[in-house]
């Protein structure tokens, strides 16, 4: 009886193979980068609502989330992005999860495009555009996955939450309000692209800005003012070493393979108004980040603590210190134990339906699933099917193919977490 509905699962997943394209498709064709996530939010509820799901929608609080210690935005009005949580109650004695996606997609850019970054092309079993792999196919197989058992008649005794959120792209308060709003679990797969590799820990990001100052003077008499670029050099030069330190203090066992894991490197510089003026300010900016046993407050001490040293060293910046800023974005660190046994449940499953385990390592990036661990106690897997080096990259796509196998894995990993009945 066991084979048999596990065998039905994967046969559902397969007849859904047409519905699975045209939904992606659907799904990137929304344009929901920062701000208008609203109209593929509503589709994506109404698609959840007709598998008989009870559908929540609503706008984030900045008024309910502003003294939580998780809260940084550039927002203060969420109009028109709105969350989204579809629950399907269990009939008891299981255990809960969360299937979770982010709707937001970061803007296209001006890379050159094969084909538009929101026309979901389907080519050659590929299907492109913005977001089709982080995260929009990551966020169809929740669906098709739902709708698998749904097709099969599956009745599962723990209850089973999806949620797709906004602004993971720009910090992580989609989440925290679903959070604040109720939505924890036993556990979470978040559906990030991961190449088939169980991400089971994740890092901490928030980016940084410094404004080294200098004076201005006429640069044919250079000697007269104090050229902030030269300034903001020692600066870099302090940052860079303080990197190397940390690559060597700072070591986790899920990112050995991950030459420099816990980046901290200065990615913008912006110095001058004129070639024959000396410049008076110099802005560094960078992305801070910090390891699954850190918090972003330890490593912006860290950074704070270097730039002091070498303004304490510098008879300028002594009496003129670098202002130490950052961006009202954040994202949180977290890690799940790797004999959890979600994770071995995920690894089973996709040995079974790809005839290999996906190995379990760290993400070099930040995602969801650090808040969901530290705030909502629920611990959080990033586990999906596109490769993570095709996010927020032109000509970005999802394999069809492969990621009707991944819905197959997910299908089986929901019945097996949260036990089921037919």
């Amino acid at each position: 009886m066991i084979n048999e509905l596990r065998n039905g699962i994967c046969r559902a997943v397969d007849e859904n193979f047409n519905d699975l394209a045209e939904t992606l498709q659907a799904l990137i064709r929304f344009p929901s980068t920062y701000g208008r996530e609203e109209a593929a939010q509503q589709y994506f509820a109404g698609r959840l609502a007709a598998l008989g799901s009870k559908v929540d929608l609503w706008e984030p609080d900045p008024e309910e989330m502003k003294d939580h210690p998780a809260y940084i935005s550039a927002r203060t009005d969420y109009h028109g992005s709105p969350d989204v949580a579809a629950q399907f109650p269990g009939s008891g004695g299981g255990r809960s999860l969360i299937l979770c996606g982010h709707m937001d997609v970061v803007e296209p850019g001006d890379n050159d495009w094969t084909y538009p970054p929101f026309s979901g092309a389907y080519v050659d079993g590929k299907i492109y555009g913005r977001g089709a792999a982080d995260m929009k196919s990551g966020q169809a197989a929740n669906l098709l996955a739902c709708k698998a058992l749904q097709d099969c008649g599956v009745k599962l005794n723990g209850d089973l939450t999806v949620l797709s959120v906004i602004d993971e792209e720009c910090g992580s308060t989609g989440i925290l309000s679903a959070i604040l709003r109720g939505y924890t679990a036993d556990a979470a797969i978040v559906t990030e692209p991961t190449g088939m590799e169980l991400f089971m820990a994740s890092v901490a990001g928030i980016f940084y800005r410094i404004k080294v100052p200098g004076r201005s003077a006429h640069g044919g008499m250079a000697y007269l003012g104090v050229n902030s670029i030269y300034k903001a050099m020692k600066v870099i030069n302090q940052i860079r070493e303080l990197e190397e330190a940390r690559r060597l203090r700072v070591t986790h066992p899920l990112y050995q393979d991950h030459p420099i894991p816990f980046c901290l490197g200065v990615n913008r510089i912006q110095g001058g108004d004129w070639p024959c003026i000396v410049p008076e300010e110099t802005i560094l900016e960078g992305r801070i980040c910090a390891s699954p046993d850190e918090t972003v407050e330890e490593v912006k001490k860290e950074l704070e603590d270097a730039v002091a040293d070498i303004a304490a060293s510098d008879s300028w910046l002594k009496e003129h210190p670098p202002v130490v800023e950052y961006y009202p974005y954040r994202w949180n660190s977290g890690q799940v134990p790797l004999d959890h046994p979600l994770g071995l449940i995920l690894q089973q499953n996709s040995a079974a339906i790809t005839g290999k385990a996906s190995p379990m390592t760290g993400m070099p990036a930040s995602s969801d699933s650090g808040t969901l661990l530290r705030f909502g106690n629920t611990p959080a897997i990033n586990f999906g099917c596109s490769p993570l080096t095709l996010a927020h990259k032109a000509d970005e796509f999802a394999a069809v193919k492969d990621l009707n196998e991944f819905i197959k894995v997910l299908a089986l990993s929901i019945i097996d977490w949260c036990g089921c009945e037919r």
